[in-house]
């Protein structure tokens, strides 16, 4: 268990606890794995359970052949949304996410083989929350489903949420003030996003065997309406990218 704790006034004391498991295969069960990883540390009330997006989606059966390149770029194209192109790096749209190779990762998995992203993280994430809010007797609980991700023009790479439930992944700030009284016109946080990235600090992307972690502290406003996939995404004309975006 490594434990990482941040000051920040958005979001005092918080604090990031990574939780080892043993390396999930097809035959395991998300739940099982996840009561046996939370035996030493237990989830409280308004705590956010953050969940590696490739442990859903082995024991959701999304593994796939790729015993060489030509066959991964096959599945890169019957995956992806949208292909945009790369030569090192093959660049997709995948879920209104842009993302190399449409989520498709070759790392932590056998030689020869490669994990898709989950279906449906919204629905699984909500379907995890009611079982764990059940078997932890919680009221107020969130959980992500996170995967890695790269942001234009910034070396290395970060987290986003797939998905997320129990709590509202996006706070609107436009129409308050900021310290000088100008009206805010189109501030909003991605809280679900940030608190990915801040799970990844413990959860790693090579050896660390951390796949879930608590997030503790988040200030979020929670909620038992099941999630809207459509919140986090915003339309490509209202986008500070979308005019690098050629469709």
């Amino acid at each position: 268990m490594e434990i990482l704790a941040v000051e920040n006034k958005n979001m005092d004391n918080l604090l990031t606890i990574g939780l080892k498991s043993k390396t999930i295969t097809g035959s395991d069960d998300v739940m099982d794995c996840l009561k046996t990883a939370l035996l030493d540390e237990k989830l409280h009330e308004k705590d956010i359970l953050v969940i590696s997006s490739k442990v859903v989606a082995v024991t959701q059966g999304k593994i796939r052949d790729a015993r060489n390149e030509s066959e991964f770029e096959k599945l890169v194209e019957s995956e992806a949304d949208e292909m945009l192109g790369g030569e090192m790096v093959i660049l997709t749209k995948k879920n209104n996410i842009f993302i190399p190779w449409a989520g498709i990762d070759r790392s932590n998995v056998p030689e020869g083989k490669a994990v898709l992203w989950p279906d449906k993280p919204f629905e699984t994430a909500y379907k995890l929350l009611q079982q764990l809010k059940t078997e932890f007797k919680l009221k107020e609980l969130g959980v992500i489903i996170s995967d890695s991700i790269c942001t234009p023009l910034r070396r290395g790479v970060t987290a986003i949420a797939l998905g997320y439930a129990g709590f509202e992944g996006v706070n609107d700030l436009r129409g308050k003030r900021d310290l000088y009284n100008k009206e805010l016109k189109v501030s909003q946080q991605n809280l679900a996003d940030m608190i990915s990235a801040a799970a990844n600090l413990v959860m790693g992307e090579s050896t660390e065997s951390m796949p879930f972690a608590i997030v503790r502290g988040a200030k979020v406003v929670y909620t038992q309406r099941r999630p809207d996939p459509l919140q986090p995404i915003i339309p490509q004309d209202q986008c500070l990218f979308g005019p690098l975006y050629k469709k």
